[in-house]
């Protein structure tokens, strides 16, 4: 009688022409599936976590301290001269300590390049968006009300680096987080961090003139942006080489710093 059942049931099981396991062997075999997926959904939950715990640790430094974003080089990288654009990089972030140590040889380097930086992204990024801009006349205000001059144009002893050194733009009078505006309709050539100027964004009004503002906190555009005139572009702040929160506004000219007041004369106060 044990024997026939047993030939029955192996019947049954091999009856549909398909092997059919028992149910206590299927929820064995599918034990290791299962801690698999629950490995991964707990690692899942894990990244996530960290990935949270970065990002409030992130914005609470931004906060604290104005934006942290790692500076950018300012050796461009040609695709004709690979081996010496690398070289060149690789020689400017090995002054990176020196400057950060403010070194003032350091960083009166760091300055030049960031002026030979800013002298392409004025005259040669975003060419083709700019090419059918007008060249404005006047420029209006980059803050709101009459603006305080600290710093004007032209040679001044720099006050972090404590040297002799022309000043490219003029710094005006804003607290911590003052919204800086366009001083004409434009393009973003360039937002970044550099050690110099700090958090700063490049916008060209026309193949001719551009203007800078440094120091910032934040900034809310991005390259290739048009923004208008008086559109609000980021707030001021304290980043780069700087004593206290202010703004650095700059003009140029074909690619050549020029005094901003001039250009400013129905905005200024002072």
């Amino acid at each position: 009688m044990d024997m026939n059942q047993k030939q029955s049931k192996k019947a049954d099981t091999y009856s549909s022409g398909f092997y059919v396991p028992d149910a206590q062997q299927k929820q064995h075999r599918s034990s290791p599936r299962m801690h698999r997926r629950r490995k991964g959904c707990l690692t899942i939950v894990l990244v996530l976590a960290l990935a949270t715990g970065s990002w409030m640790w992130y914005r609470s430094q931004v906060t604290a301290h104005g934006d942290i974003t790692p500076s950018s080089l300012n050796a461009p990288f040609s695709i004709l001269h690979p081996i010496s654009s690398l070289e060149a990089r690789r020689t400017e972030q090995a002054t990176w300590g020196a400057v950060e140590a403010q070194n003032p040889t350091a960083m009166v380097h760091e300055l030049t390049l960031e002026d030979a930086f800013f002298r392409r992204m004025t005259t040669k990024a975003r060419q083709w968006q700019v090419v059918a801009l007008a060249t404005p006349k006047q420029l209006t205000a980059p803050l709101d009300g009459d603006l305080e001059v600290t710093s004007p144009f032209g040679p001044r002893e720099h006050p972090v680096i404590g040297q002799e050194l022309d000043h490219l733009g003029i710094d005006l009078v804003a607290p911590l987080g003052t919204s800086v505006k366009a001083a004409e309709r434009g393009v973003v050539a360039w937002e970044g961090r550099k050690w110099g100027y700090g958090n700063c964004i490049v916008i060209r009004h026309s193949t001719h003139l551009a203007s800078i503002y440094g120091h910032l906190s934040h900034t809310n555009v991005h390259v290739g942006q048009s923004v208008s005139k008086g559109e609000a572009i980021g707030l001021s702040g304290s980043t780069g080489f700087s004593t206290g929160p202010h703004l650095h506004f700059e003009v140029r000219r074909d690619s050549t710093p020029v005094n901003p007041l001039p250009l400013l004369a129905s905005s200024s106060g002072g």
